[in-house]
């Protein structure tokens, strides 16, 4: 099993969910484990089923493209067997560089709607050096997609690194998984529904988690239900992160 210090779901919106839910499932091997109204969650094709990923569709009637960059710079995906990176190659997976590490290969892509992706298996991406095609790649004989993945790394774009990074502090002290470069464009700052771009970070929490101290770092707006199991407020980017018992 992979091990994991922290669990954090990012939820994509897109304009449209089909295309993007084709290319995760045919280009990056993952398995939609839910689909429901606007939502689709993703995870790896083993048995004991985590969301890792989620889309949501939003219309251009209501949402738009972003202008400029998108606050998603990419999201670093570790995947457990480095065997199936490279059966994802031999079927035709694209990608706008590729890299070689202790392990295996290593890639990055980016999903119709522009979202970029870096997929390895190493212990650390540093271990990741650039080669140039042409490669050869072999797909293992029993690969159906990826078995068991998870989000490593969510770089996000903001033109206030150190204000992000102070607010994650208050709630997730320990967290590693999401990252900030400053960054200046038209829609850093815009709510989450109006753009086509990261809406969400997801949050899973113990049972037992005590909800009264994550209100307690809170300055801002925020929605706790009656029974105290989601809490949802916004960081200093207008994204959504949602505490979730």
């Amino acid at each position: 099993m992979l091990e994991e210090k922290n669990m954090i779901v990012p939820a994509l919106r897109v304009n449209n969910r089909s295309v993007n839910q084709t290319f995760l499932e045919e280009k990056l091997g993952m398995k939609t484990i839910l689909e429901e109204g606007p939502f689709a969650e993703f995870a790896g094709h083993k048995q004991d089923k985590k969301a890792r990923l989620v889309l949501i569709e939003s219309p251009s009637m209501r949402t738009r493209a972003v202008k400029g960059l998108k606050k998603l710079a990419n999201i670093t995906l570790k995947v457990k067997d480095p065997a199936e990176i490279e059966s994802l190659l031999a079927e035709g997976a694209p990608f706008s560089k590729l890299y070689r590490g202790k392990k295996g290969l290593g890639f990055e892509t980016s999903m119709p709607e522009g979202y970029r992706f870096l997929l390895h298996s190493e212990e650390n991406s540093s271990d990741l050096q650039e080669i140039l095609p042409p490669v050869t790649f072999t797909r293992a004989n029993d690969f159906s997609g990826l078995t068991e993945f998870f989000v490593e790394k969510i770089l996000i774009n903001t033109p206030s690194p150190q204000a992000s990074k102070d607010f994650y502090q208050k709630f997730l002290p320990e967290q590693d998984v999401v990252a900030f470069q400053d960054a200046k464009d038209a829609d850093l700052l815009a709510a989450a529904d109006s753009t086509w771009d990261l809406d969400s970070l997801r949050v899973p929490l113990a049972s037992d988690a005590d909800l009264a101290t994550l209100k307690s770092h809170l300055s801002g707006d925020f929605f706790i239900d009656k029974k105290e199991t989601f809490l949802q407020t916004t960081d200093p980017s207008n994204i959504e992160i949602w505490f979730e018992k």
